[in-house]
C-alpha cells in the first residue's frame, strides 16, 4: 500500500515536472468532510502561467477504498474550467449525505484536474501532447 501511494504521488509529480505549460496553484490541498451532514467546499485554482489552460475535474477512488467511496456523493461546479493566464477561479466541492454512508467508517476518494489540450488540431496530427493532471484528496468521516 506504501509503495502505491509512493509510485502516485510521483507518477504526479513527474507529469507535472514534464510540462513547463502545466502551471497550476490548487488550495486545499486535502480536504476533509464530516459525512453526517451535506457541505460544500471551496476550492480555489489559480493559472500562474502564460497560457489559457482547460480541466476537466472527475473523481476517482483507490482501490483499497472501492468499498468506501465517495464518488456518488460528490459533485464539482462547474463541470469543465477554463484558466487565463494570471486568472483565478473559485471551484465549489458538493457533498450530498446519502443513508448508503456507514457510520464508523473511513471515506476516501481523489478530485482530480485533467488538463486538456487548448489546441484540436495536435490531437488531429498525432503530435505528442502530455496530459497533465493533479489531484486532491477527499477524506470522509462520520
Amino acid at each position: 500500500m506504501f509503495h502505491i501511494k509512493l509510485l502516485l504521488i510521483y507518477l504526479i509529480f513527474s507529469t507535472i515536472a514534464l510540462s513547463k505549460e502545466f502551471n497550476l496553484s490548487i488550495n486545499p490541498t486535502k480536504i476533509e468532510l464530516d459525512l453526517k451532514k451535506s457541505s460544500v467546499t471551496d476550492i480555489y485554482l489559480m493559472n500562474k502561467g502564460d497560457e489559457t489552460i482547460k480541466l476537466l475535474p472527475y473523481f476517482e477512488t483507490p482501490e483499497e477504498f472501492q468499498n468506501n467511496s465517495l464518488e456518488s456523493t460528490l459533485e464539482c461546479f462547474p463541470k469543465f474550467i477554463i484558466l487565463k493566464s494570471k486568472e483565478e477561479k473559485l471551484i465549489k466541492l458538493v457533498y450530498k449525505k446519502k443513508d448508503t454512508i456507514k457510520k464508523n467508517e473511513n471515506y476516501k476518494s481523489y478530485i482530480i484536474f485533467k488538463e486538456l489540450p487548448n489546441d484540436s488540431k495536435s490531437l488531429l496530427n498525432e503530435e505528442m501532447i502530455i496530459v497533465n493532471e493533479i489531484g486532491i484528496g477527499i477524506i470522509g468521516k462520520y
